[in-house]
């Protein structure tokens, strides 16, 4: 069993490589999932002017998003589909082997 976990900033890029990607593969391997998992927000304080007026702050939010997929059989041509696909623009592909 192989587990892949997407993840990415944006819901959208996730959702149009599951498309893809699920399109390919369910006619050969057999799937569980996709899961999503809840989103993971990561909140920043910066200072505008540190020197003079400690109230004037600026606040900034980092949205992360993750899907895990897993695959029961598979063979080399899968592993070659994921290494190829491994440095898509925005998604971030990582599997373990179960």
């Amino acid at each position: 069993m192989i587990k892949i976990t997407l993840k990415s900033y944006f819901i959208f890029e996730i959702k149009s490589f599951l498309f893809y990607f699920i399109n390919n593969i369910k006619k050969k391997y057999e799937y569980i999932g996709p899961f999503y998992m809840p989103r993971k927000i990561e909140k920043f304080t910066i200072l505008v002017s540190p020197h003079v007026d400690k109230h004037a702050r600026d606040q900034l939010q980092i949205k992360y998003f993750k899907v895990i997929l897993y695959i029961k059989k598979f063979d080399i041509y899968l592993l070659n589909f994921l290494h190829k696909n491994k440095y898509i623009d925005g998604i971030s592909i990582k599997y373990n082997f179960l």
